[in-house]
């Protein structure tokens, strides 16, 4: 089924795995896809959020449900966790627009206290045939809800088009189905009840209506005058009419109309399925016009697109208690029939009445999903076109967190915190136990001391000299030699020339993957604390530090510093937890954060800087083949992203750090380090990083804007 978001929100049938076990993290399957799971469901709420914002112009809260929530409170509006599921998300937008444009444009104060205005004629009517006053007041709020949300669904639907789509699954859902169609066109809900008139009312707009169903009904549709709704322009007009809809069906409901027994029809009778057909539309042959419009007699209000515009209550309220179980009877409709549509009417009063079933998020995903939305954590489509190349469709699912916390780091979904069960570390010649947190931690200290003699080497990139001009033609006055103009010196004015140096944005982009563990970690680690903590100290050098990775199925890349939002103390707090696992996936992840890398512009020096000590290493399988991202054509692919990152306005300098010189194994990779990075790739030993320091320093000398 085609829906309205199919043009953005994709839905791919991939599955991911590793070929090269020795840089494989050791997380199970199911685990990596109930976190994918949990980043889908987060980002199905901040783009209904999103919507929410737009549509209202005001920043109400999206929330999951995580109790017996039905609606919105008036300030919240719930969604439940099955959101980001293709099939829900469209009706979950529709039912979010809804419930927050009741939010901004309800009066709920009118609604709580509808019980105590009914108008004293309601109840004189109702008193002999034994209807509690309970029950006329929740018969009106149900009234009222019709005709409110009529109003604001048509004024939303006409004044958004680009949201229709969203409002027509909605609708589709809890209004247009086929039982409900059949449910119209038979001889039930045809007895004066309330539940009849309650029927025929709230399905006005289907094209199957009848209005010589009931006494009164085709006054009542006359009276309501969808085709016009926006005359309603007030809270308290919508109130009042309700209320006159309520006296005309209560002056046409008497003892004689109630029926036996043994034709009431329990809810729930049958195999309580609703039916999936498709609605279907009856021709009617007696038309009239009401408030200018044509309606048809039998079928109701056809000539507009307002059977479009159908929804429900966003409002908490006490269940409605049905005044009668009488629905009629139909022999040409079974009992199983005559269930489903029971059931599917009492959904449609549920959903008028705020009870609106929500799937609830247990304690841990909320726990985990408010760790994921503190942490900006998305999924990302990439390599679209590299899986083309081999003839596949879809797109790769890469995992971006955007805001590295300590939350994120304490719970189960940091990958980069895994200690391997396997000694990865033994490449190097070093002690392998070198990599626990505490010798990470002095590593850091060593890069926090290094970078305050950096920041005081370069302390000068903050200063700003500007030199004064006098006795110029043109220019500002120069008060000091104001005087010479009695001695018929004209040249009293000045000019300056201020100089600075620019600003400068470091994007560090880190491997993370397995190999990169042991000594080369802990130097690189100390690099990025080095220009972390020099940039810290002066006003116009800008750092960010990416790490890429994998998580079981997905690549992985965390944006874990940024200095234009981050304290420096989130290094010395966050980095010394961070271990490198899992295998690499270069290219994959630079387009993934290719829009979250600072924009460029004239004012400004911006550099890319990554340190690797390999090439990309992933396997993507599908239902239509597999796709190694690996060698030659996964160096093409990095490549194309390297290219648009330049083409962004950064100078690219890549690293290849490496504890061996001189080999066939180094050889192979230097040469698709080579085709990734080109003029721009450079080769040092993994025990000599203060190389790039060196490098970076003369770059901050370097310069100066006049």
């Amino acid at each position: 089924m085609s829906n309205h978001s199919d043009f953005w929100y994709k839905d791919y049938d991939i599955e991911w795995d590793f070929s090269d076990d020795s840089d494989m993290v050791d997380v199970s399957s199911s685990e990596t896809e109930a976190t994918a799971d949990l980043i889908r469901l987060s980002s199905a709420r901040r783009a209904i959020s999103n919507y929410v914002t737009i549509l209202t112009g005001k920043s109400i809260p999206v929330m999951f449900n995580d109790s017996n929530v039905s609606c919105t409170d008036g300030e919240v509006v719930y969604i439940g966790s099955d959101v980001h599921e293709k099939d829900n998300f469209d009706v979950a937008v529709g039912l979010a627009l809804h419930e927050a444009s009741h939010i901004v444009y309800s009066d709920m104060e009118l609604y709580k206290n509808i019980n105590v205005n009914v108008p004293r004629s309601i109840y004189n009517l109702t008193e002999p045939l034994n209807i509690s006053k309970q029950e006329v007041a929740e018969f009106c709020k149900m009234i009222f809800n019709y005709i409110e949300d009529r109003y604001i669904d048509y004024s939303i639907y006409k004044s958004a088009p680009g949201y229709r789509g969203y409002y027509e699954s909605l609708y589709d859902k809890y209004f247009n189905s086929k039982v409900i169609d059949d449910g119209l066109k038979s001889q039930l809900y045809r007895t004066t009840t309330p539940d009849s008139y309650s029927y025929r009312i709230i399905n006005l707009t289907n094209l199957n209506t009848d209005l010589r169903a009931l006494p009164g009904l085709y006054d009542i549709a006359k009276l309501i005058d969808l085709t016009n709704i926006s005359r309603l322009d007030t809270a308290a007009s919508r109130y009042e009419l309700s209320f006159k809809i309520a006296e005309i069906v209560f002056s046409n409901i008497t003892e004689a109309s109630k029926k036996p027994a043994e034709q009431i029809i329990e809810p729930g009778s049958g195999d309580g399925s609703e039916g999936s057909e498709s609605k279907e539309s009856q021709d009617g042959d007696s038309n009239t016009t009401i408030g200018g419009t044509e309606v048809s007699n039998d079928t109701g209000d056809a000539s507009t697109s307002l059977d479009d515009i159908l929804g429900g209550e966003t409002t908490s309220v006490k269940p409605q208690t049905d005044t009668a179980k009488e629905i009629g009877s139909d022999p040409k409709v079974s009992k199983t029939k005559q269930g489903k549509i029971v059931k599917a009417f009492s959904k449609q009063k549920d959903f008028l009445n705020g009870k609106i079933s929500k799937k609830k998020v247990t304690k841990k995903e909320k726990t985990l999903l408010d760790v994921l939305e503190k942490s900006q954590v998305e999924v990302t489509d990439v390599a679209q076109d590299y899986i083309r190349n081999y003839g596949g469709v879809g797109a790769i699912e890469c995992i971006v967190v955007k805001n590295l916390t300590r939350e994120l780091m304490d719970s189960s979904e940091f990958v980069l915190k895994k200690i391997k069960s396997h000694d990865y570390y033994s490449r190097t010649s070093v002690d392998t136990r070198a990599l626990y947190n505490d010798d990470v931690a002095n590593y850091v200290n060593l890069g926090i001391v290094m970078g305050v003699k950096l920041a005081k080497r370069i302390q000068f990139r903050n200063e700003v000299n500007i030199d004064k001009f006098s006795r110029r033609q043109i220019g500002k006055i120069d008060k000091r030699i104001l005087h010479e103009l009695g001695a018929d010196v004209e040249n009293i004015f000045y000019t300056t020339a201020v100089h600075k140096y620019k600003k400068m944005n470091f994007h560090i982009t880190l491997d993370g993957s397995a190999s990169m563990g042991g000594v080369k970690w802990l130097n690189t680690i100390k690099l990025c604390t080095t220009i972390a903590k020099a940039a810290s100290m002066l006003d116009n050098i800008n750092v960010t530090i990416s790490i890429r990775s994998t998580y079981g199925k997905n690549p992985y890349v965390v944006i874990a510093y940024d200095s234009r939002k981050d304290k420096f103390s989130k290094i010395k707090n966050l980095f010394p937890y961070i271990v490198p696992s899992g295998s690499t996936p270069e290219g994959l992840c630079y387009e993934a954060i290719m829009k979250h890398i600072t924009k460029c512009d004239v004012e400004s020096d911006n550099y890319f800087i990554n340190i690797s000590d390999g090439e990309p290493c992933f396997m993507i399988s599908s239902t239509n083949g597999s796709y190694s991202y690996s060698g030659t054509a996964a160096a093409q692919h990095t490549r194309k992203q390297v290219s648009k990152i330049t083409s962004a306005g950064y100078k690219v300098i890549s690293y290849y750090i490496t504890e061996y010189e001189n080999n066939s194994y180094a050889n192979v990779h230097r040469d698709n380090f080579k085709v990734m990075y080109g003029k721009d790739s450079n080769f040092i030993n993994f025990n000599n990083l203060n190389q790039i320091v060196s490098t970076l320093n003369k770059k901050m000398l370097e310069s100066v804007d006049e």
